[in-house]
């Protein structure tokens, strides 16, 4: 008989069955499964938002060049409660792209002056783009952009503009060269010393080349309407600028190129190119112009003529660098008006090749002496718009300042208008001094006497009509009737059949017959005074022409 302790012994020896390696091969997969999962991921990375709007937990992607990179694994609040802290996983591999440069931003729908971007996001959702870094250190965290970028490739040269005018640009906006666009501004701000709103713009490469120390920079608006002494005038650029503006650049005529400019140069952005051809002179001389006429019409910026040809800029209207105390204290109120002449119109953008400042003003002051004198003159009717004109005046009146108040004074003479509103109004005076009433009433008094002589012909008429009706008047005496009978015989004589009227009449007949034949002796020595003298060739007399 068996032992029954053995056969158990033997129950429990566990026995290797080749089922088993089922369930051992799956566990190894998935612990493969898993290593493999956490070797390919990449650094967890922390992006800091003012919020997290459009971000979802698991669903948000990141993406660089349209190619997922990682996913959004966390959103809280900043132990403050003011920012998002977004936590994003990334792929293995990725490391590289984590540097100091490396910029994020959320795409989503965005309509605005570039246009409208964004628009796949409206079915698959929002997700984080992302420029990969290539300088500085590596690190993981970073600032999300509450705005996309702009382009970074070719960036060429950078440059702050200061403005002065109210205009503002956003960031985007063009900047063109001759229509072209080669540039963009990258920040927008505001220099609380200088009053100035400040723009970094970037230009290109290879257009960088393009800037130098001489260039200009100006704005440059959609459509524009500008009044002026030259008329009025209506631009419109492209439509990119239309909506949004835009900054051009270039060159002044007449002005060679200069030196090569580096970055964070600074440049004035001048209101329009029209301001910055103005202000591209460094060579002028100032003066107050004293107007005792009216300045309405004359604005900042009008030109300064001399017969047609613009020497100078009219720069305030009126002139505030003067006390009103001086100004009242004159026996007749007078408008200073600030003005410049700029000699580098006439002469050159370079000093070298003409008259030197100083010769210019001893020139102007010699010409003031021999009756060079300034006056106002519309350049254009159609809105009134004024210019200073200055030219040479017949009898000008004296120069009675040099210098008023610490300022140079260009002497004036009175405007044409003013002198023909002298004129009318002296005429006016004239006339309202004439005595009307006096002159009216002497007319009355001759129009009266005047019907009273009429009257008095009247009844003249009427009595030497009774006396031609009368019979005794009619019985006119023999003597009379023969001395008529007389007179009708001697006029008879002078009549045509008379004695004397016929031979007259004979006369004249043969009078007319000779002078037509003398006609074409006449005629001839007309054509040929010679023929008296010479004989004339025999003319060969006309063949007419067969019918045909």
């Amino acid at each position: 008989m068996s032992d029954p302790n053995k056969q158990v012994e033997n129950m429990r020896q566990v026995r290797f069955n080749s089922i088993w390696l089922v369930p051992l091969i799956a566990l190894i997969v998935a612990g493969w499964m898993l290593y493999e999962n956490w070797a390919s991921q990449g650094p967890v990375i922390t992006l800091i938002a003012s919020n997290a709007d459009g971000l979802e937990v698991g669903k948000t992607k990141l993406k660089s060049r349209n190619v997922d990179v990682g996913r959004v694994i966390g959103i809280r609040l900043s132990d403050d409660f003011e920012k998002a802290i977004i936590k994003v996983r990334m792929q293995h591999g990725t490391e590289q792209m984590l540097r100091d440069d490396a910029r994020f931003w959320v795409v989503k729908p965005r309509i605005g002056k570039e246009g409208v971007s964004g628009l796949g996001t409206l079915l698959s959702g929002a997700y984080i783009d992302m420029t990969p870094g290539a300088k500085g250190r590596l690190q993981t965290d970073f600032t999300l952009l509450s705005q996309p970028p702009l382009s970074t490739e070719n960036e060429g040269v950078r440059l702050v503009l200061s403005s002065m005018d109210g205009a503002k640009l956003d960031v985007g906006a063009s900047v063109h060269f001759r229509g072209y666009e080669v540039g963009y501004v990258e920040k927008v701000g505001f220099d609380t010393d200088k009053g100035a709103i400040t723009y970094h713009v970037v230009i290109r490469s290879p257009y960088d080349a393009l800037v130098n120390s001489e260039s200009q920079f100006w704005l440059t608006p959609g459509l524009s309407f500008k009044s002026s002494a030259s008329g009025f005038e209506v631009r419109l650029d492209s439509l990119e600028t239309f909506f949004a503006g835009g900054i051009s650049f270039g060159l002044p005529t007449g002005r060679t190129a200069g030196l090569p400019v580096s970055d964070m140069t600074s440049f004035r952005l001048y209101s329009s190119r029209d301001s910055a051809t103005n202000n591209m002179y460094s060579e002028f001389i100032n003066y107050v112009f004293m107007f005792d006429s009216n300045v309405s019409g004359l604005t900042p910026g009008a030109a300064v003529e001399f017969r047609g040809v613009r020497i100078g800029t009219v720069l305030e209207v009126p002139f505030s660098g003067i006390p009103m105390q001086t100004l009242t204290g004159l026996d007749t109120p007078l408008i200073p008006v600030r003005a410049r002449i700029e000699p580098q119109r006439l002469n050159s953008l370079n000093p070298e090749d003409g008259m030197s400042l100083a010769e210019w003003h001893a020139y102007i002051e010699e010409r003031i002496d021999n009756g060079l004198r300034a006056s106002l003159k519309i350049g254009n009717y159609l809105n009134a718009a004024k210019v200073i004109n200055i030219d040479y005046v017949g009898s000008p009146p004296p120069v009675k300042w040099k210098e008023f108040a610490g300022f140079k004074v260009f002497p004036t003479a009175p405007d044409a208008f003013a002198n023909i509103e002298s004129k009318v109004g002296s005429i006016l005076d004239n006339l309202s001094q004439v005595p009307l009433n006096s002159t009216l009433e002497q007319v009355s008094e001759t129009m009266n006497e005047a019907s009273e002589t009429l009257r008095q012909l009247q009844l003249v008429s009427k009595s030497v009509t009774q006396l031609l009706n009368s019979p005794d008047t009619q019985q006119l005496p023999a003597e009379l009737a023969a001395t008529i009978n007389e007179l009708n015989l001697t006029l008879e004589t002078y009549q045509a059949n008379g004695q004397i009227g016929r031979p007259l009449r004979e006369n004249m007949v043969s009078l007319g017959r000779a002078l037509n034949e003398l006609q074409p002796l006449l005629r001839q020595l007309r054509e040929k005074p010679s023929t008296l003298i010479f004989d004339s060739k025999p003319r060969s007399d006309v063949q007419p022409k067969a019918a045909k």
